[in-house]
């Protein structure tokens, strides 16, 4: 490819090529095309690749064939461009034809969006804040282990009406469902006073109801504490404590640092002036409003929220690169293994984490 074939122009992240197939290639492909339906169709009064071009055009279709040879052209040019060039789109790759002449001339561009160019200093300097870290509550505590001990009470069904704290299953179609009767919540506030065998309609909180058939009413028979914390693998119920709030301190400890690595992202993307390209955009949030089935009234939001993401995931992959913490494919297989996740989710992550840890070490030494 030379650049009376291929012209390129980039504006940030946005790529356009511009690319006009030469005539040879043009009449090159029509002629393998037809080669290829020759030896294929069965042209009657003729043996299978021995029917003149002219009545193989016939039976496959002047139209067709035409639109065949552009389709054909269009694919493999773009993917030479694009290999030629070392470009590699973010978004789908728009296809417009400017020129075409059957058996003369072809000439289109290609859109699409690749990573911006960022230029990540050796030494940066950011005003970011280390989160604090976030407490484990008593009450916090006391509610997941109440919540547990829910969890290893026995169901003794009762004949009368659902009561403060009694658990109530409903049946909509082939689906089954388990509510709390309870006057703190609206849905179980709806569920005191139901029978077995009732047919009731619950309202959530959007106003949207729904009509369901009361298969019965249970009264929980809680365990004492111990019984409780040995139910789910623990000794006693101090033991249990414990380590629910280790966990919870783990987990409280995980989003803290998650915070911080986003925050670092972000700050640094500010200070270098990252901007996401447009069309990475309007595709990314057209695929997540079709597939959360948002209405139009919710875009604003979603594409504030997307714009913060991709561009904290730029500036990652554009740190990940330049200072050499891309994550090893062999512990990227591995994770994803361990995790049941995809390769590329994975890779992602690290990348975000290591880039971000690299952003905040350089910063705590700026202090």
């Amino acid at each position: 490819m030379n650049e009376r074939e291929v012209r390129v122009e980039r504006s940030g992240g946005e790529v356009t090529l511009s690319i006009d197939v030469p005539t040879e290639e043009i009449r090159k492909k029509e002629q393998e095309l037809l080669a290829r339906a020759q030896a294929q169709l069965r042209v009657p009064g003729f043996r299978r690749g021995r029917a003149p071009h002219h009545l193989v055009l016939r039976h496959y279709g002047e139209e067709e064939f035409v639109q065949d040879v552009k389709d054909d052209l269009v694919r493999e040019w773009v993917g030479r461009a694009l290999r030629e060039l070392d470009l590699h789109p973010l978004t789908t790759p728009t296809v417009e034809t400017t020129a075409f002449v059957p058996g003369e001339r072809l000439a289109f561009q290609v859109k699409f969006a690749v990573l911006p160019d960022v230029t990540v200093p050796d030494e940066i300097s950011l005003d970011l804040a280390e989160p604090e870290s976030a407490a484990v509550t008593d009450e916090d505590l006391a509610a997941a282990l109440a919540d547990l001990r829910r969890e290893a009470a026995v169901l003794e069904p009762k004949e009368g009406p659902a009561e403060e704290g009694d658990v109530v299953r409903l049946q909509r179609g082939d689906h089954d469902w388990e509510g709390e009767a309870t006057a703190a919540r609206p849905i179980g506030k709806q569920l005191l006073g139901v029978r077995a065998g009732e047919r009731i309609t619950l309202t959530d909180a959007e106003g949207r109801s729904e009509g369901f058939v009361v298969t019965g009413v249970y009264h929980l028979l809680l365990p004492s504490p111990d019984e409780a914390a040995r139910h789910h693998g623990h000794p006693s119920w101090e033991a249990l404590a414990e380590a629910l709030r280790t966990e919870f301190a783990k987990a409280a400890e995980a989003r803290r640092l998650r915070a911080w690595r986003l925050a670092a992202l972000d700050t640094l993307a500010e200070s270098l002036q990252v901007e996401v390209p447009p069309t990475l955009l309007a595709e990314a949030v057209t695929s997540e409003m079709k597939e959360l089935r948002l209405s139009p009234g919710q875009r604003p939001q979603l594409e504030d929220a997307l714009r913060r993401k991709l561009r904290r995931e730029i500036v990652a992959q554009a740190v990940a690169s330049s200072k050499g913490l891309r994550p090893d494919e062999d512990e990227v297989r591995q994770r994803a293994a361990e995790q049941g996740r995809d390769e590329e989710t994975v890779r992602a992550v690290l990348t975000v984490e290591r880039a971000a840890d690299w952003v905040i070490s350089q910063t705590r030494r700026q202090r």
